[in-house]
């Protein structure tokens, strides 16, 4: 290093140590800058949040004998304690995608609340198509799986408890209990669904794809990942929830099998943070298509 390159160090070193106070005010910039950014990061993630969106997957299947598509609307991890904003969205969604059924996979409130809103919601639906839903960690906790179950029934939907029902001749509809408490029984589950029908299987969890006899399924219908909520560029989701999946399958379509394809939504409310990042909120809706031959 030159001389006159120390001269020039020694005399800033020198002219910072006689004014602090230039040093403060950098310190107090930096401060405000910081906690801009920081509350310009939340107030986008309680934005997002409330972005209800709808998502289409199209999947072709042999094992469809139908004339016409088959049309699905999925929906998960509403947490709700109010028929709010974000609510009446997926609903008017849903009403949009003119589904054939509607599959629920749980979580409808959080802990200790909002059931009353949830029995509106579940009316609500009802008035859409035929409802089938199973139980999430949330109902078990909460203890109202029955209560939810008797909801639905007399609104004309199913709930789902390891059990499967003929929808219409060729399409099977099955549901686990809750994977995240290890109340479900995937091999009671399939048990009745004929080997030639299209079976869709609803699970809270998508841990439930970890078992060999889910594979026998055409399409597994999932939430309780969020989709990891919060998910950062380069890295994903930090926290997914799941025991025994890869990452990549917390949200989104994926191909298991051949014949198994994996849906896994990212739900449409919150839980713990009420923030969203890079993971907005969605209803899922899916159009199966008749074929003689499988593509994605």
């Amino acid at each position: 290093m030159s001389g006159i390159a120390i001269t020039e160090l020694r005399h800033n070193f020198e002219s910072e140590t006689q004014n602090p106070q230039k040093g403060d005010d950098f310190m107090e910039l930096l401060l405000f800058l910081s906690f801009l950014t920081m509350a310009g990061l939340v107030g986008y993630g309680f934005w997002e949040s409330f972005q209800v969106r709808l998502v289409h997957y199209e999947l072709r299947s042999r094992r469809l004998r139908a004339d016409s598509d088959f049309r699905i609307a999925h929906i998960s991890d509403l947490h709700m304690t109010r028929l709010g904003l974000r609510e009446q969205r997926a609903l008017d969604l849903i009403k949009g995608f003119r589904p054939d059924v509607i599959a629920l996979t749980g979580d409808l409130i959080p802990l200790g609340k909002g059931i009353e809103a949830a029995e509106k919601f579940l009316k609500e639906l009802s008035k859409v198509a035929p409802v089938f839903a199973v139980e999430g960690n949330s109902e078990v906790m909460n203890g109202v799986s029955k209560h939810f179950a008797r909801v639905l029934r007399e609104s004309g939907g199913y709930w789902l408890n390891n059990e499967a029902v003929q929808f219409r001749e060729g399409i099977w509809i099955a549901g686990t209990a809750d994977p995240h408490w290890h109340r479900d029984d995937i091999v009671k589950t399939l048990a009745a669904v004929p080997e030639d029908a299209f079976c869709i299987l609803l699970s809270h969890s998508p841990d439930v794809a970890c078992y060999p006899e889910a594979k026998a399924a055409d399409l597994i219908l999932c939430g309780h990942t969020h989709g990891g909520q919060i998910r950062l560029p380069l890295i994903g989701p930090l926290y997914i929830r799941a025991r025994c999946i890869p990452k990549a399958w917390a949200w989104g379509k994926h191909e298991l099998t051949e014949k198994t394809t994996l849906v896994t939504t990212s739900g449409v409310g919150t839980t713990r943070l009420p923030l969203r990042f890079l993971c907005p909120p969605e209803v899922v809706g899916l159009t199966i298509k008749p074929s003689t031959s499988r593509s994605g």
